[in-house]
């Protein structure tokens, strides 16, 4: 029996370890179920630029083909400057591509990016590209209720 009990965890484990979807806050890259969502603003710090690539070369099959950035020089040798210049280029390895360039002006907030939207039956846009500060992205809050419904039924009928 407890062999059993621990060959049952191992599995569950390893189920866990192989599952594509991670749930990131604070971050500039959001991965959960059928969605994938990059954005970059000025604050944007190098760390988060690598973390951006690793997630997104472990969780999808989305590729950049072009990520340029241009900082400016910081006045502590010890901080990163803000992002004056970024162009990104997006290929999503099923049909869906895109490029991209923004100057951050001083003081500016907006976040540019991209997100793929996987589902079979959407009614919203599949991929976008661009200035996601403008963009009404309320599909991902929509699809974070029915997830959070489908799991809490789940959890009830168990």
């Amino acid at each position: 029996m407890k062999k059993f009990i621990l060959l049952i965890g191992l599995i569950s484990l390893s189920f866990v370890s192989f599952s594509q979807v991670e749930i990131l806050k604070d971050s500039p890259i959001y991965i959960k179920g059928d969605v994938v969502m990059v954005g970059v603003n000025a604050k944007t710090t190098d760390k988060e630029l690598l973390e951006i690539r690793t997630k997104l070369l472990k969780f999808t099959t989305i590729r950049f083909t072009e990520f340029d950035v241009i900082r400016a020089k910081p006045e502590n040798k010890k901080e990163e400057g803000d992002i004056q210049f970024i162009s990104m280029e997006v290929d999503c390895r099923d049909g869906y591509s895109g490029k991209i360039s923004h100057s951050f002006e001083p003081g500016d907030k907006t976040t540019y990016g991209f997100y793929r939207d996987y589902s079979k039956n959407t009614y919203n846009k599949a991929f976008f590209i661009g200035n996601l500060s403008d963009e009404k992205l309320d599909f991902i809050i929509e699809k974070e209720a029915e997830i959070n419904t489908q799991t809490s039924i789940n959890e009830v009928e168990e």
